[in-house]
């Protein structure tokens, strides 16, 4: 009758031991996705924070003689300011990179929330008449496209 007991008690402590290691487990699990899932959800509200549009005519781009370029303006409609000149902001024509050193930024800096700057591309670039697809892209990976018409 001892033995039944002292079996009973090993078993009993046994089993108090694995619901333990069982319930560590579950725990540093749900304490893994509960991190993933707040470093994600700032992540989120950051990028949500950061947004910009492109707002010329797309029928109607302004051209610069001075310059032989294009006018693009952007306008930050986010909350943040951001990085506004040619080494964060990526400006891509008919799918085709331009150099930052041949573009323009004003202001050159960054772009506080609802101001306006202004993109000036070369017209190399673009070419001459008909449609074209100019698509910049923030350091961040937020990026906006506009489909624009040059020329008669």
């Amino acid at each position: 009758m001892a033995s039944s007991v002292v079996s009973e008690l090993v078993l009993f402590i046994v089993s108090l031991l694995v619901a333990g290691m069982v319930a560590g487990g579950l725990y540093v699990a749900t304490q893994s996705i509960s991190d993933g899932l707040t470093v994600k959800g700032r992540e989120v509200a950051a990028s949500l924070r950061t947004d910009f549009e492109i707002i010329n005519d797309p029928e109607s781009i302004p051209y610069d003689p001075s310059s032989d370029s294009y006018v693009f303006y952007v306008r930050n409609t986010g909350r943040e300011a951001f990085s506004f000149d040619p080494r964060s902001v990526v400006v891509m024509v008919d799918g085709n990179i331009v150099p930052s050193s041949n573009l323009t930024f004003v202001p050159s800096g960054l772009l506080a929330p609802y101001e306006v700057g202004r993109v000036y591309v070369p017209a190399s670039f673009i070419g001459s008449g008909g449609y074209h697809r100019i698509t910049l892209v923030l350091e961040n990976g937020k990026k906006r496209m506009l489909i624009f018409r040059t020329g008669v």
